[in-house]
Formats: structure tokens, C-alpha cells, sequence
């Protein structure tokens, strides 16, 4: 998922005096194809902003030695070449992560599916340099038979793969992964009052510069846009959009969404333009966000009101674009 949402501090007309006191500091970088801003009042730790750095930074690399499929070495690399039948010892990072995976996917009719690594790469989305020019119907299918998610069992510190060739590809979930860790890094560091994103997901925790509510927009699904399409008020929440507007490729008279239907395997079809889940766990909201891609919009709201869940989807509709939310989403909602 790319950067999808802008972080904006909006300013209360009454700041109780009692949180004056909160001043914010601020950590950036780069990591995961994009960059990272972290947000949090370093007073409540010990930790100096450069030990904090620091930790951020090896955190943020042992997300990455797991789940990076742009490293040959990393752990995900190795196990997408290991062979089947075989239980494969594996880091708490990447059983969460699969785990994860395998119950939103069960959750959403199969719309998340961690295993399309090989029809990725046909549509030239992964690893591989992009060559549409030769490829046929006879390749796609042949790289949909080494996908399914269950494909792979999980044991409680191994995973085996149960089908030849597949590739799992855990980008829908790792950048939101990767928020979890860093927030459960600080929360470790006795840190009370933070926001971290990475790529435009993002979680937060307490409260921010003198005590005004965390408070994040949802952008008018256009590239580039800085417009503003809706206001989240983000306590204690992670919050995850997905869109199918910013990483394509055109194909002659086509455009191509780097979201692919497991069904099909071919690029979605589908008229929803952008979807904003929240939930405890950036991660779960990264993959949900990325399931509703995928998702008829009756079908996500089905599930987000059955779950609870608090999403906003956005339609491309021959009237142009719809905005639909589920029941749980209001609370969050700024004025």
C-alpha cells in the first residue's frame, strides 16, 4: 500500500491545562520501499530521541531481514525456496504475520490471499523486472496453480508448504505489521503518547501536542490529492487505507491495479477506488483494507457490520464518487 493518508495535528479552541505540558518529537526515515514518521512525547521514557532512533531503526530492520521479498536472504525469501512438505522453523514476525493472514482471509471469502507471489510477478508487480509483452493466458494460470492459502499450515513455531512453487508475498499485511512492532516497541519504552505511520498506516496511542486529539485524514482518492475526504479522530486505534489509484501500470487501453483478485488472478474490477479500515492492530486494518479491494462494497459492509468494524469505502460510480460507511465508523468521524 502506498502513502494513502496525510497526519494532521488540528488545533481545539480549549487546551485543558493539564496537558500543556505535552511537547512532541519527531523520528523519520526510510524503510519498506517508503518512509516512516514517528510522533511521541519523549518525556515519558528514559530513552534519549537518538537511543529511540536507534531502536526504531533495528526494529524496523528485523521486520524487514523477515519479511522483505526485495531481499534474497530474508527469511520470507528463504522459505518461498524451501521445499514442500517439510515444517520450516520461522521468527515470531513471520508466523504473526501469517497467521494473521490466514484468519482475515477466512473472515473475507479469500479476498486476502498472502500466497499470490507467483501472479504478482506475471503482472509485474513483484520482484522481477516487468515483461507484459510475452506473457499468455497459459503462463497466468500456470502461476495461479502454485497460489491458494492453504497452501501452508502453520504449526506453533514452523510453517510447512503443502503446494509446489508457492510464494508468499505478505506485502497487504507488513507495512501495518511493521507499525505494530514499532508501537510495541514504545510502549516497551514506557512511551504514553505517540503516532506511528509507515507508508500511510498508522497507530496511535494517548494523546497529542498539548492534549489535542490525534486526528487523521483520509484523502480524495486521486493521485497526488491533498484534499481532504474524510477526518478520523484516532485514539488508541491503527487505521489503514488501500486504494487502486496510486501503484498501477497502463497497459494499452487497460489500467492495471497492483491488487489482483485471488479468484481471477487478474487485476481487480471492482468500482470501489479506496478503502479505510480501523482496528486495534495495524496490521489486521492493512489486510482488511486490502480484502475490501477486492470486496463488492455490499459484501465488505456485510462484514465490517458483522465484525464491527469501522470502515469507510469510496466508489467510482458513473455519477461520480460514493462514499459509503459502515455503523461502527461514526464514532470516529470529526465534524
Amino acid at each position: 500500500m502506498k502513502r494513502l493518508t496525510m497526519i494532521w495535528l488540528m488545533l481545539l479552541l480549549c487546551v485543558p491545562k493539564a496537558w500543556a505540558h505535552i511537547n512532541i518529537g519527531l523520528i523519520t526515515g526510510n524503510t519498506m520501499g517508503t518512509t516512516y514518521t514517528i510522533q511521541l512525547r519523549l518525556q515519558d521514557t528514559i530513552a534519549t530521541k537518538s537511543e529511540i532512533t536507534a531502536l526504531v531503526k533495528q526494529e524496523l530492520e528485523r521486520v524487514n531481514d523477515s519479511l522483505s521479498v526485495y531481499r534474497a536472504d530474508s527469511e520470507i525469501s528463504t522459505l518461498n525456496v524451501n521445499d514442500i512438505g517439510e515444517p520450516i522453523p520461522v521468527s515470531s514476525y513471520l508466523w504473526d504475520v501469517l497467521q494473521i493472514s490466514k484468519c482475515i482471509s477466512a473472515q473475507t471469502d479469500g479476498a486476502l490471499d498472502v500466497t499470490l507471489g507467483p501472479v504478482i510477478e506475471f503482472w509485474g508487480f513483484g520482484v522481477k523486472q516487468r515483461d507484459l509483452q510475452h506473457k499468455n493466458r497459459g503462463q497466468l494460470e500456470l502461476a495461479r496453480s502454485k497460489t491458494g492459502m492453504n497452501g501452508f499450515s502453520l504449526a506453533s513455531t514452523s510453517v510447512t508448504k503443502l503446494i509446489p512453487g508457492l510464494e508468499i508475498n505478505p506485502s497487504a499485511v507488513a507495512k501495518g505489521y511493521g507499525v505494530d512492532c514499532i508501537a510495541k516497541l514504545l510502549n516497551n519504552l514506557g512511551v504514553q503518547h505517540y503516532l506511528v505511520e509507515i507508508g500511510g498506516e498508522v497507530r496511535t496511542r494517548g494523546v497529542a501536542e498539548k492534549g489535542r486529539d490525534w486526528q487523521v485524514a483520509v484523502t480524495r482518492p486521486e493521485k497526488f490529492s491533498l484534499e481532504i475526504q474524510a477526518l478520523i479522530k484516532l485514539k488508541d486505534m491503527s487505521m489503514a487505507t488501500s486504494g487502486s489509484y496510486v501503484n498501477y501500470i497502463d497497459s494499452g487501453s487497460k489500467r492495471l491495479s497492483h491488487i489482483i483478485d485471488p479468484t481471477t488472478g487478474q487485476s481487480i474490477q471492482s468500482s470501489v477506488i479506496s478503502a479505510t479500515v480501523l482496528h486495534q492492530q495495524c496490521a489486521v486494518a492493512d489486510g482488511f483494507a486490502t480484502a475490501m479491494m477486492v470486496l463488492s462494497v455490499e459484501r465488505s459492509m456485510q462484514i465490517a457490520n458483522t465484525l464491527d468494524l469501522p470502515v469507510i469505502l469510496i466508489e467510482q460510480t458513473d455519477s461520480g464518487l460514493q462514499t459509503h460507511y459502515s455503523g461502527s465508523i461514526y464514532q470516529y468521524l470529526s465534524q
